[in-house]
């Protein structure tokens, strides 16, 4: 990351995979199953491709990830 999350006053309204994964605090094989689904979508952006992902899809997949009940199981919160 190129500056601490810590330090902005709110989190950014697109983030890359990395930063998706601190702000949702799920698993990688989580976020892999996500985007393998569509429920949120990484784009391309910049020179380096670096692909992004909108806030507002992460939110939307964790509020329906305990809406399912899904997220009583431990065993998908952690990779193998």
């Amino acid at each position: 990351m190129t500056r601490a999350l810590a330090s902005l006053p709110d989190w950014p309204a697109a983030l890359t995979e990395a930063e998706a994964l601190e702000f949702t605090r799920v698993s990688a094989a989580q976020m892999k199953e996500w985007r393998e689904r569509g429920v949120v979508r990484f784009v391309p952006r910049g020179r380096n491709g670096a692909a992004i992902a909108q806030l507002s899809e992460l939110k939307a997949a964790l509020a329906a990830m305990f809406d399912s009940g899904s997220a009583t199981g431990t065993d998908e919160w952690f990779d193998d």
